[in-house]
């Protein structure tokens, strides 16, 4: 039986996704090896696909952010690893103050920065135990008989000196795009 037209197209979308996935890998392996700058070296085909990508990674972290509004969210969540989050974000922030947009966007992308110290990896013993926490919670109010939570408490440590260092990241990110900026 020979193939149809329908067959033939899914063929080529789907080696088109193929290469396109195999492309964006390619130019994520050069950012990460060789940094965020790598992207004005690259020509502009690639900017744009690397452009795409940081949005559509972006907006799924974002989605992610929206649908998990606790304090504490397991890496597993991520769309990918927090290393391509951030990437994603400081190309998205190099854009932005490329294009002069408003302070509202970096503001924007330098919280969903900061708030990738809310993921972390959380064991599954731990899982189950701020599950049954928070049922015991809910069924009950508020009040000063509700127990304490040490489990809670070692991974809000590392989410506040997270978020700290990832504040600190951020922010030197930013200073060191406006005086490269300055200079040209």
């Amino acid at each position: 039986m020979e193939p149809t037209n329908n067959d033939k197209k899914s063929d080529e979308n789907s080696k088109t996704n193929e290469n396109s996935s195999s492309e964006v890998e390619a130019l994520l392996n050069k950012l990460r090896k060789t940094g965020i700058t790598a992207i004005l070296t690259m020509n502009k085909k690639a900017q744009i696909t690397m452009s795409n990508w940081a949005y559509n990674l972006v907006d799924q972290y974002d989605a992610t952010l929206k649908n998990n509004p606790v304090k504490l969210k397991d890496t597993a969540e991520l769309p990918c690893s927090k290393m391509d989050v951030k990437l994603a974000i400081k190309l998205l922030m190099l854009a932005s103050v490329e294009k002069r947009l408003e302070d509202n966007t970096v503001v924007n992308l330098k919280d969903k920065f900061v708030s990738l110290g809310s993921f972390q990896s959380i064991g599954q013993e731990d899982i189950v135990k701020l599950i049954n926490h928070i049922s015991d919670i809910q069924k009950k109010s508020m009040d000063a008989d509700t127990p304490s939570f040490p489990e809670l408490n070692k991974y809000m440590d590392l989410i506040i000196s997270e978020q700290k260092a990832l504040l600190d990241e951020i922010n030197s990110f930013i200073e060191d795009i406006r005086k490269i900026k300055k200079n040209f």
